[in-house]
Formats: C-alpha cells, sequence, structure tokens
C-alpha cells in the first residue's frame, strides 16, 4: 500500500511542478511582452515630443509592408535606431528572443483602433507576441493541459492615445456571455456615433446574441458580435443616421471585448444613511449634498410628485431599493454627481420625468454617471422609459444588469456598459457626437498598455 501510495504522489507531484513552472514562464512571458511594447511606444513618444507618428519617419517603425507581424532576432539588438529595435531589446533584456522554443514578434501601426483592441481612438499601437514551449520536468502529459504542454502564448499591445485628449470615444458594450443581450424593437432608433457597438454573447440560436426587428433602427459604424445576429420584420442596420438600412453588417464570431470598467473601485459605504424620500411638496426644489451626517447616502431614492431636486457635487450611494425619478419630475446634477447602486438598487425613471445630469470631472470617478455595484449577480432590471427626457454627459455602468430604454423614452448619453439592453416602442438613443468625459481616461503623454 505505501508503496501504490508513493507512485500516485510521486505522479501528483511531478505534475504540481510541471504544472507550477508551466505557469511561472507564462507569468515571465507576459511582463516580457507588456515591457517590450511599452518600451517600443515611450521610444516614440519621446522622439516625436507631441508630433503626429507617420510610418517610416523618425523612429516610427511599422514593418515592410506596413503592420506585417516581424519576428525579433535570436540575439537581441545591443542599440535601437527604431521602435522595433526598442521593443526587441526589452522582451531580450527579459530573456525573450527567437531562439529555441521561443517566439518574439512585433507588430505595429498608425491605424486606429488597434486591431487587439477595439474600441480605443490612437496614433501608434505595437503588439508584442511571445510564445514559448519550456521543457517539461516530468513528462507532463499533453491531455493534462488540453493538448498544449507547457505552451503559452501571450500578447500586449500599447498605444499613444489621440492628440489633444483625454478619452476613447462612447460605446456600447454588452457584457453578457449568453442569451439575446441586445435587442432593438418596436420603432426604437439607436445611434451609436462613434466606435460602435460590442456584444460578448455567443448565442447563435433563436433570437441570437443580437436582435433587431419590427421597426428598429441601428446607426453604428461597427457592430461586433462573438455569437450571432438576427435581423427581420422591418429591422434595419445602417452605418450612420443618413445612410440606407443594410449598409452596415455585423462582424460575427468576433472576440469578446473586457469590460473597461474592470479596475474601478467601489466607494465605501458610509455608516449612516438617510431616507431617500423626496415625494413630500415644498415649493423649492430639494437641495441634495454629500456632506453631512448620511454623506450623500440613501436607503432608496424617490422623487415625485411633481417635485424637483438639485443634487451637489460628488459620490452618492443608493443603499438598496430603487433610484426612482417619476412622472413630472426634475432632477437637475450638473456640478459633476457619480451614483453608486449597490444592496440590490436599480434605476427606474418614469413617464414625463425630467434629467439632467453630468459626471464628475476628475478624480477616481472621473466620467462616470451611474455604477451598480459590480459584486450584484442578478441584480434588478433598470428602466428608463415612459418618455422621460434624460441628456446624460458620462458613462452608464450596468456590467450585470439588464437596461430597459423604452416607451418613447429620449436619452442622449455617452458609453453604456451593461449586462444585456432592450430598446422598445419608439425610444430614441442617441451617443454624443462629442465626449468630454466617457470614464475611459487614457493619457497621450506616455503609452499605455492597453491589452
Amino acid at each position: 500500500m505505501v508503496s501504490i501510495s508513493l507512485t500516485l504522489m510521486l505522479g501528483m507531484m511531478s505534475l504540481a511542478v510541471d504544472l507550477g513552472w508551466g505557469y511561472f514562464r507564462r507569468e515571465a512571458a507576459q511582463s516580457a511582452a507588456d515591457s517590450a511594447a511599452a518600451a517600443a511606444v515611450r521610444a516614440v513618444v519621446a522622439a516625436l515630443s507631441g508630433a503626429t507618428p507617420s510610418c517610416g519617419t523618425s523612429i516610427v517603425w511599422c514593418g515592410s509592408p506596413t503592420g506585417t507581424v516581424t519576428n525579433c532576432p535570436a540575439t537581441a539588438p545591443s542599440s535601437a535606431t527604431n521602435s522595433y529595435d526598442n521593443a526587441c531589446m526589452l522582451a531580450g533584456a527579459n530573456g525573450y528572443t527567437t531562439t529555441g522554443s521561443k517566439t518574439v514578434s512585433v507588430q505595429a501601426n498608425t491605424t486606429s483602433p488597434p486591431p487587439t483592441v477595439p474600441g480605443v481612438a490612437v496614433t501608434y499601437w505595437v503588439t508584442v507576441r511571445i510564445s514559448e514551449s519550456p521543457t517539461s520536468f516530468f513528462g507532463i502529459p499533453a491531455a493534462a493541459t488540453g493538448g498544449s504542454g507547457l505552451t503559452s502564448n501571450v500578447i500586449a499591445t500599447a498605444a499613444i492615445t489621440t492628440s489633444g485628449g483625454a478619452t476613447s470615444p462612447p460605446c456600447l458594450y454588452i457584457l453578457g456571455t449568453t442569451g439575446t443581450t441586445f435587442t432593438l424593437a418596436n420603432g426604437a432608433v439607436v445611434t451609436a456615433s462613434s466606435c460602435g457597438v460590442y456584444i460578448n454573447s455567443n448565442d447563435t440560436t433563436g433570437d441570437k446574441a443580437m436582435y433587431v426587428t419590427t421597426g428598429g433602427r441601428l446607426n453604428s459604424p461597427t457592430v461586433s458580435v462573438v455569437g450571432g445576429d438576427l435581423v427581420n420584420n422591418g429591422g434595419c442596420l445602417a452605418t450612420s443616421a443618413t445612410a440606407t438600412c443594410g449598409s452596415l453588417t455585423p462582424t460575427t464570431g468576433a472576440s469578446a471585448i473586457a469590460d473597461p470598467f474592470a479596475s474601478l473601485p467601489a466607494p465605501t459605504i458610509p455608516s449612516s444613511c438617510a431616507s431617500g424620500n423626496f415625494t413630500n411638496w415644498q415649493a423649492t426644489p430639494y437641495q441634495l449634498t454629500t456632506t453631512g451626517a448620511n454623506q450623500g447616502c440613501y436607503n432608496g431614492f424617490s422623487l415625485g410628485n411633481g417635485m424637483s431636486a438639485v443634487m451637489g457635487p460628488g459620490t452618492y450611494v443608493i443603499n438598496g431599493g430603487s433610484f426612482s425619478v417619476q412622472g413630472g419630475s426634475t432632477l437637475t446634477a450638473t456640478s459633476g454627481v457619480t451614483i453608486y447602486l449597490t444592496n440590490g438598487a436599480y434605476v427606474s425613471i418614469g413617464n414625463g420625468a425630467a434629467l439632467n445630469m453630468t459626471a464628475q470631472g476628475a478624480g477616481t470617478y472621473e466620467g462616470v454617471l451611474f455604477f451598480q455595484d459590480r459584486t450584484m449577480a442578478n441584480p434588478t432590471a433598470s428602466t428608463f422609459g415612459g418618455g422621460a427626457t434624460t441628456n446624460f454627459t458620462g458613462s452608464l455602468y450596468f456590467p450585470n444588469s439588464l437596461l430597459n430604454i423604452n416607451n418613447g423614452s429620449s436619452s442622449n448619453t455617452e458609453a453604456v456598459i451593461a449586462g444585456s439592453v432592450n430598446f422598445e416602442g419608439g425610444a430614441t438613443f442617441k451617443q454624443a457626437t462629442t465626449q468630454s468625459q466617457t470614464g475611459m481616461v487614457v493619457s497621450n503623454t506616455a503609452s499605455s498598455v492597453l491589452q
């Protein structure tokens, strides 16, 4: 029994050692790729001093032909004459050149967006890929790693963002991975004026991941869908509001896009939250602030009976219940706010309500107007509907929730990140053509590692 047990234990130990070694080598390769891509772009930033990059000028390398994937040499360059050399030098300094079981490749161009990072406007990008098949100490079977052995393949993209500028363009990011997550029907019109629509659902059956029907119209420069799309019964896809139906063809089978706000931290919940009932009649608008005993935290929020409210600047926490603005009521929050929804909180905008809201212009929550707690696995659907007139400057972040925008509502906003979205019944949704803040800020004074 001891002999049999030792055989099993030694086998498990050897598997653990090999898998641990493989993981360590993959992390080392990723660090090398990140450093190489960033070094190439930072070298261009330093050389051009703010000028727009152009392939083949100064040290701006784009390959030949332009955009070609080119392997680094077996011996890393000792000095750099262009951004390709910089990438290969940094990869080599981290132990990676194209030799033996290792392959290091560099790809670059001035096109926008980078092919590996959709939705980000740039003036120059560099992608570094590293592949390695390290030696297995104990001959790990390929079946234990899905047939790949210890082979690791990593990728990193760094870029210079567009000059003058602060933000990536507004988009619709639909993050849900199953079912029909984008529905546009019953005469609703959606105009995604900048970088387009990205749908992560892999559904290819029934109504598929994206469903446009019964007079619904989507105007967008691009649509990328992991699964499939279905357009019928007068549904329309067009590249712009003036283009003909059918001029837009979705890209299906696309790669899923990452949550652009995945690293955004949740605010601290105050120890004391006040009642958010603002329905009692008073002659002047309610004045709300983030100072005082409740620190801008409300156990539910309800503005109704035709009342008006003005929100001062800062981050407000809705700790459970709904963020409700009922018919005939007006909410003004143009001094820079973020609404954080937690403990099951959701949004309910009713018939005839009017909202004019602007996100914070600086700080942690710059550009983020609504932020729903991402730890809420199955939150109640949020609704912007019933003839509501809304003007939102900033991003709507509901990563796991269904957003209903319907029944004649009219919204003009920027980036939308949601689990799924449903446009119905004459709703008009239009993204801002110029965006002061979307909440996806990337600096153009230095390179940003994007992927």
